[in-house]
């Protein structure tokens, strides 16, 4: 199951920064308004290259942009008349139901950008499998600090997250790496834990602190001795209480 973004970012970012609160806000308040924006209006003009114009739109707060094989969507959350999601679909062509061979296009979401706190730069990248009538996602990359820089990476298999990077410092390095699995939880449901976290503490490139995690919760630290890239020394988090 996949964690909600506020709840993730509350546990994994670090309390001192003061932007954090500030960012979950603005991101659950996107993600509300872009579930209740509904209804979509074609518009005739292209964007240059593919890329998404920063125009000003009708006060219809979908618009869609159709080529022969590709739909751009544009949502503008906040009534700025701005647009503040693009949703990027190819066009796939399938048989139809009638038996005649008859073929429809159908929608397969690729790409999904989404500028939240409405300055016009996009903070949140999603990437889809791109598969019709599903919405499988593969990777997503977070502007955390709205610099314009990535500073998270999510990836994910069959739509499961598996990995998440981090770049903590905001130097354009990354220094925490979480790893994730599915187990089953004390009444038998799959759940997706955290198992792993290795971090690089001194910002020198390598990592130097592995923390190893069973049901979710810590139970061993491993650290770099000898400056090698592996763990040589183990301690048990009962044996250091």
């Amino acid at each position: 199951m996949q964690q909600p973004l506020s709840v993730f970012l509350a546990e994994t970012l670090p309390a001192r920064t003061g932007f954090r609160g500030a960012l979950r806000s603005a991101v659950v308040v996107t993600l509300l308004a872009i579930a209740a924006c509904g209804g979509s209006k074609e518009q005739t003009k292209e964007a240059e290259g593919g890329a998404p114009a920063r125009q000003t739109i009708s006060n219809d707060p979908v618009q869609e942009e159709r080529s022969a094989s590709a739909v751009i969507e544009r949502i503008d959350v906040n009534g700025d008349m701005k647009p503040d999601v693009f949703k990027y679909y190819s066009l796939v062509d399938q048989a139809g139901g009638d038996g005649k061979g008859a073929k429809v296009q159908l929608k397969a979401l690729v790409r999904k950008e989404i500028d939240v706190n409405f300055d016009q730069r996009i903070d949140i990248v999603e990437y889809y499998k791109g598969e019709p009538n599903k919405e499988v996602k593969e990777r997503e990359e977070y502007d955390l600090d709205f610099d314009g820089r990535v500073d998270e990476v999510r990836r994910y298999e069959d739509g499961t997250l598996k990995e998440v990077q981090f770049d903590l410092g905001f130097d354009g390095r990354s220094d925490t790496w979480m790893f994730y699995q599915m187990t089953k939880n004390e009444e038998g449901k799959d759940v997706n834990r955290l198992y792993e976290r290795r971090r690089d503490q001194n910002g020198d490139g390598n990592i130097d602190v592995w923390e190893y995690y069973v049901k979710g919760q810590l139970q061993k630290l491993g650290t770099d001795s000898n400056g090698d890239g592996t763990p040589d020394q183990f301690t048990r988090v009962d044996e250091k209480r």
